[in-house]
């Protein structure tokens, strides 16, 4: 008799919820919602500039971004990504990208260091960047990184 009951108010209830519904009403104002930009580049392997700025060796490559404001600067999200290609795919790591590597030198002893990618930005700009963890001005000014796609991201 109590589940006969329970099973009769619950219809009752589910029921009672459901009233006369009148026309729909106007559109509301819009809402506050989540703006994007995405922005792609190609640094060329010419394109990078060598630094030793308080004896921190590094490559660079800085760009403008007019959709990078003060706005997005200070109130927004900016992540950047670099475009790699594995096992025949393309795909997308996030920055800083970091990568150790094992190799030998010269003499064919092992030889290990790690490689990072990475970008800083303020308003108008970013500007990528290209470290090795022994990076040896004599030995890594004689070459310049390879090109590198870039997507930049930014939610506002």
């Amino acid at each position: 008799m109590k589940k006969v009951l329970f099973f009769a108010i619950s219809a009752l209830l589910l029921c009672a919820c459901r009233g006369p519904q009148g026309p729909v009403g106007p559109q509301g104002p819009q809402g506050e919602g989540t703006n994007w930009k995405i922005v792609d580049i190609t640094v060329a392997a010419n394109q990078w500039s060598y630094s030793n700025f308080s004896d921190n060796n590094y490559f660079y490559s800085k760009w403008d971004v007019a959709d990078l404001t003060s706005f997005v600067f200070t109130d927004g999200n900016v992540q950047g990504y670099i475009y790699m290609t594995e096992n025949g795919e393309t795909i997308q790591h996030a920055l800083p990208y970091v990568l150790h590597v094992a190799t030998t030198d010269t003499d064919g002893n092992p030889y290990y260091f790690s490689r990072t990618i990475d970008f800083v930005y303020g308003v108008g700009w970013v500007q990528f960047e290209y470290r090795e963890s022994d990076f040896d001005y004599e030995h890594n000014v004689q070459f310049s990184p390879e090109a590198m796609d870039f997507r930049i991201v930014m939610t506002y």
